[in-house]
């Protein structure tokens, strides 16, 4: 009857090894896996992000109206202001916001915390209203922006301008173009058209009932 003996040192030794073989794969496939979640909630946060911003600029924008805000020298109303980087406007804000009745809205690139660029909403209650909103509350629309591209065409136009001229009025469309950091996503143009009818509001009759500071 052969004596019972245990493994020897090499037989331990190829064990071990293959042992470790087969957890560094199990750990590589499950680093992979883990890495491409990470990527795709990134992916997805990101297209929610860029979703939302555009969403925003459909909805404030087709509901801006001729409400103004400040005169210029003269006493000139101003109801729109807008160049190729920032635009202000009136626009209801919706109430699941916090922020009921038309607020005075505007959009401009601004710095952010991480020293990038973000795509930035600031509100203020339109002058004379009864709204209490906090001066200078804002909201980050769009993150990591490299630079944004805003065009004007008048009401029934087809050329764009860097700058909208005519303060008494609303632009008869709005062209958004947002550049973002290397390696993000694209903005595809969005072109938005405000809905409100030229002769809805009697805007030398309105700026009487601003305050006197905004004349």
């Amino acid at each position: 009857m052969n004596p019972a003996r245990g493994f020897s040192l090499m037989e331990v030794l190829a064990a071990l090894a293959l042992l470790a073989i087969l957890l560094l794969g199990v750990y590589s496939g499950v680093r992979s896996t883990t890495l491409s979640t990470s990527r795709g909630s990134a992916v997805i946060a990101r297209l929610d992000e860029v979703r939302a911003a555009r969403e925003f600029f459909r909805r404030q924008l087709a509901s801006a109206t001729a409400l103004p805000w400040k005169t210029r020298e003269g006493g000139m109303p101003v109801v729109f202001e807008g160049d190729s980087e920032h635009l202000r406007f009136v626009s209801a804000l919706p109430g699941y916001l916090g922020k009921l009745g038309p607020q005075v809205i505007e959009v401009r690139l601004a710095e952010d915390e991480h020293h990038g660029h973000a795509l930035e909403a600031r509100f203020a209650p339109l002058p004379g209203s009864q709204v209490t909103v906090t001066e200078g509350a804002h909201d980050v629309l769009l993150t990591r922006v490299s630079a944004v591209r805003l065009r004007y065409a008048a009401r029934g136009s087809s050329e764009w301008h860097d700058g909208w001229n005519d303060p008494l009025s609303l632009p008869g469309a709005v062209e958004i173009s947002v550049v973002p950091e290397e390696g993000g996503e694209g903005w595809p143009v969005l072109i938005v058209a405000p809905r409100q009818d030229p002769d809805a509001v009697n805007v030398r009759a309105a700026v009487h009932r601003l305050p006197e500071a905004n004349r």
